[in-house]
């Protein structure tokens, strides 16, 4: 299952030629995520366990505007023992705008070191495992 989240793009966004500014991808995949992080620890303080992001990336596939809202999919395409790959794309209008992927760690901030992701972890993470070419 993926989670969507529906987005207002604002004008602060945008840059000189009005598109859609590719900073903006990263807040918005960031505020998408939001959910999922409460229901993995509901205070957000994630101490002493939690998790550290190891890499972002975005692919943009068509210019997004302000013009109307964005749809954010968010799901956990593969899930391993200490770390899980987030993904997450944009859509407007019907069509698929931009596509970001997150690698997550399991982190013990007491000790500063990786560790694997905690059962009470797996279990969340396993309600949004989705498989995007299966449907």
């Amino acid at each position: 299952m993926y989670l969507v989240s529906k987005i207002v793009p604002q004008v602060a966004d945008t840059d000189m030629q009005g598109h859609v500014n590719f900073l903006a991808y990263s807040r918005w995949f960031d505020r998408a995520r939001t959910p999922i992080y409460r229901e993995l620890d509901p205070t957000l303080k994630f101490r002493p366990r939690g998790m550290v992001v190891l890499k972002t990336e975005v692919t943009f596939l068509k210019e997004v505007s302000i013009a109307s809202d964005v749809d954010v999919r968010s799901w956990v395409s593969i899930l391993g023992n200490k770390s899980y790959e987030l993904t997450q794309d944009v859509w407007q209008n019907g069509v698929r705008c931009a596509i970001g992927k997150s690698i997550f760690c399991g982190f013990n901030f007491e000790t500063k070191q990786s560790e694997p992701l905690t059962e009470e972890f797996r279990v969340v993470l396993e309600k949004y495992r989705w498989d995007e070419s299966a449907g």
